[in-house]
């Protein structure tokens, strides 16, 4: 499932958008309110929509969106000036003041462009978490769930993808 990831300067902002999404059915899995930890959530799931202002504490949303690259889609809201500056090709744009239903058709609708273009690990990429998840299971007593939550977490701290961390498990075992 995609994650929303919701990233404006102040957690009040953050809050008052993520309640607007979450009001229509659409859950939020990560608050932010700089770039910084944009990047950090997107190194733990690439199956992401960040919804973001022109402007973070530590850089612009076309930065952000720069180095993103395709690992997820972006909607910036912003004013109609500024969101002239986003110059990335691959950022959508939605004018401010907006209406509930404009914020929620918008993400909506990257959700389902999401669900069409975002590429889907291979047969061979779940054999390999599978494989990494079972050694887990059976070395150290862990449910299913914590063998997943475990890869996870490891990969996100050395900033690799899940399956390249299990296959490195796998190599060392």
């Amino acid at each position: 499932m995609v994650k929303i990831i919701i990233a404006f300067t102040t957690d009040e902002k953050c809050d008052h958008f993520a309640g607007v999404l979450e009001e229509a059915g659409l859950p939020v899995f990560r608050r932010c309110t700089s770039g910084s930890e944009v990047r950090r959530a997107l190194n733990q799931y690439d199956d992401s929509i960040v919804v973001c202002s022109c402007r973070l504490t530590d850089c612009t949303a076309d930065e952000l969106a720069w180095d993103m690259g395709k690992r997820a889609l972006m909607l910036v809201i912003g004013r109609p000036q500024q969101l002239e500056n986003c110059e990335h090709p691959d950022i959508f744009r939605l004018a401010a003041p907006c209406s509930k239903g404009e914020m929620t058709s918008a993400v909506n609708m990257l959700v389902q462009l999401h669900h069409m273009q975002m590429p889907r690990r291979t047969r061979e990429q779940d054999q390999i978490v599978t494989r990494a998840k079972e050694y887990l299971m059976f070395r150290h007593g862990m449910t299913e769930a914590e063998a997943h939550h475990c890869l996870q977490k490891c990969a996100m701290n050395r900033g690799m993808k899940l399956t390249e961390y299990a296959a490195l498990i796998l190599e060392n075992t």
